[in-house]
């Protein structure tokens, strides 16, 4: 007896070791371990296999080390992941009892605890903090299930981006001195017939040249001869973007569209030179040369080709889901594609006024863009919401200057629109008067909005507060951009009444924590995961973000500068990120699918067709959005 006691002692005592396991009570820790059994895998054997069905158990590793592997539907594995002692495996599946979408290998000799999914269930419909925590991993974990859900129709060939940086990399990098000066650089360039050098000290990289940096900083001087004698480190680029050897392609390829460059570091973890990779290379690397999206859009000179291109950026967003990126990375570059695709409509209808006659912009001015694009959260092709900011003129040209403005924004919005993003319906778009102001009429309609807090105003004013710069005089951004967050910040009225606009509409989950669809019509059971929840998420974070005076849009951006100042409990901050990612990245998938179906991305979605799994991740993440809005109610409650 007292040798089965001591046993559950014992097991009592490793599960300690486990988070989140750590967090739960004696009493109930000594239910678990009797429930527990345990099995040993020798090194080289399956602990579970893809394909394999759900044992209905979770692995807890109590010694020994095992390597999560992913096998596409050419047999092609790729490690996703390593789990080592006290760490836990098969919780992708735990719920659902669905197959095991990836194999889990041991690497060495590897002790397991299993923990009965009954027993499972059991701690998180008890524990809050427990629950909490395995929403958070099963949200991180969640992108397995994508290349699961496209396996079947990878369009992006074989290679994929889940090669590794080793396999692409060039290895032998043509490198100079900083001390070398500009006829050495170029000669070494000729010689090896390569567009960069890199700059290096003692296998260390400082800095990079580019044939670009040559010409813009040396032949397009006026003293030539003087500029013959400046070295590489007057000409070099510092601030120089690296990778590992064993980081995936589809990183480097992020990196690269991110920053805007052609070419990444390949470093050690000491931080010494092996090798270099260029945009080239990405794209020979793939079968499809898919990726040359990039020069694509560089090149087209025409509305007409550029609206060829949508169906290149849609297979970005699948490849990027059958990378399992991130909603970061899949947003921000999304996002960047159609910044770029904008920025390049905007050239054209530039030049287009200039050939119908209306001749070049008469005054200083940018674009700006608002909405999901203005927080750099774009994953679809959403209805347009841009607007124009133009410099003061004195009265007798206002007019004039003002019909320019409204034709050329009537010209971008006709291009936008062909290339598919649809008209907004509110008409918040650069070819209404109302959208396209000059500066200081733009900053007597904020003052206007903040002294009538009219329906209508608060409706405006959520558009545009997430406003972005994308084109033009960046200055006259930055000035209204701070005189915003200036008036705002000092308005706690205004903010109130943002806030109470926001707590108009609930959570839509009761007091039992069980979701409520809609009862009637044409969206009968089910939910519009925008409305319903990442509207609040939005909505709360910006008022944080107003009255803390944060120029940052993007909701994750705020989230980890509110985080920053100790406004959240870090338990909070961490769920609602958490909460978030969840949220999106459900939308995004089930706007991907139904693209894929020829259908029209609408946010619906039906939580009875989830998964166990993910409808207690939706559960859970509505649970946090509902917390949100009480802990943004306690916060502005000082005014009715």
């Amino acid at each position: 007896m007292k040798a089965q006691d001591s046993g559950m002692q014992g097991k009592v005592k490793t599960l300690k070791k486990f988070r989140p396991f750590n967090l739960l009570e004696d009493l109930q820790l000594y239910k678990i371990a009797s429930s527990l059994s345990e099995e040993t895998y020798p090194a080289g054997t399956y602990i579970g296999k893809q394909g394999e069905t759900s044992r209905h158990v979770l692995f807890l590793i109590i010694q020994g080390k095992a390597e999560i592997l992913v096998t596409d539907k050419n047999g092609h594995e790729t490690v996703t992941g390593y789990r080592g002692p006290f760490e836990f495996m098969g919780e992708t599946v735990f719920f659902s009892g669905e197959e095991y979408p990836a194999s889990a290998k041991a690497l060495e000799d590897t002790e397991c605890l299993l923990l009965p999914q009954e027993i499972f269930e059991n701690i998180i419909l008890e524990n809050a903090d427990f629950a909490s925590y395995f929403t958070r991993l099963l949200s991180d974990r969640l992108r397995i299930l994508y290349q699961k859900f496209y396996n079947e129709d990878d369009v992006w060939g074989n290679e994929g981006f889940s090669k590794r940086i080793s396999d692409i990399m060039v290895p032998r990098v043509v490198t100079c001195h900083p001390s070398d000066n500009v006829r050495k650089i170029a000669s070494a360039m000729h010689e090896n017939d390569v567009s960069s050098i890199v700059v290096a000290e003692e296998d260390r990289p400082l800095g990079i040249i580019t044939e670009g940096d040559l010409v813009t900083k040396i032949l397009q001087g006026v003293d030539l001869q003087k500029n013959a004698s400046r070295t590489a480190g007057d000409l070099m680029s510092t601030g120089l973007i690296t990778v590992k050897p064993l980081d995936f392609t589809y990183q480097a390829f992020l990196l690269m569209v991110k920053h805007r460059i052609k070419h990444v570091i390949v470093v050690d973890e000491d931080g010494k030179l092996l090798g270099i990779v260029a945009m080239r290379d990405l794209i020979k690397s793939r079968k499809t040369g898919s990726l040359a999206i990039i020069n694509n859009i560089e090149s087209r000179n025409t509305i007409e080709e550029i609206s060829k291109l949508h169906s290149e950026v849609d297979q970005v967003l699948q490849a990027l889901l059958v990378e399992r990126a991130t909603v970061i990375e899949i947003t921000s570059l999304i996002t960047e594609f159609y910044d770029r695709i904008t920025r390049k409509i905007i050239e054209i209808c530039e030049r287009a006024m200039v050939v119908e006659g209306y001749g070049a912009p008469p005054v200083g001015y940018c674009w700006i863009t608002m909405g999901s694009s203005g927080r750099k959260e774009q994953y679809a092709r959403t209805d347009q919401d841009n607007g124009i900011i133009y410099e003061d003129v004195s009265e007798d040209k206002d007019e004039e200057v003002k019909k320019y403005f409204l034709v050329l924004g009537k010209k971008i919005v006709d291009g936008l629109e062909k290339y598919g993003f649809e008209r907004c319906h509110g008409k918040v778009m650069a070819n209404n008067e109302e959208w396209c102001r000059s500066f200081r009429d733009w900053r007597n309609t904020i003052k206007s909005w903040l002294i009538d807090m009219q329906p209508q105003n608060v409706r405006l004013m959520t558009i545009f507060l997430d406003f972005r710069y994308l084109y033009g005089k960046k200055s006259l951004y930055d000035l209204l951009r701070n005189f915003v967050v200036r008036n705002f910040r000092n308005s706690s009225l205004v903010l109130s009444f943002l806030v109470q606009d926001n707590l108009a509409k609930r959570v839509p989950i009761n007091i039992f924590r069980q979701i409520q669809t809609e009862r009637s019509g044409e969206h009968r059971n089910q939910l519009n995961l925008k409305t319903s929840s990442c509207v609040h998420i939005v909505d709360c974070t910006r008022v944080f973000a107003l009255r803390e005076g944060l120029l940052v849009t993007n909701t994750f951006e705020r989230l980890d500068e509110i985080g920053k100042r100790n406004i959240f409990k870090q338990k909070d901050l961490e769920n609602l990120s958490s909460a978030y990612e969840t949220l999106m990245m459900l939308r995004i998938r089930d706007a991907m699918a139904k693209m894929r179906k020829g259908e029209e991305a609408d946010n619906y979605i039906t939580p009875k067709n989830l998964t166990n799994r993910e409808y207690s991740l939706l559960r859970e993440a509505l649970i946090m959005v509902s917390r949100l809005q009480s802990i943004t109610e306690h916060h502005f409650r000082f005014v009715n």
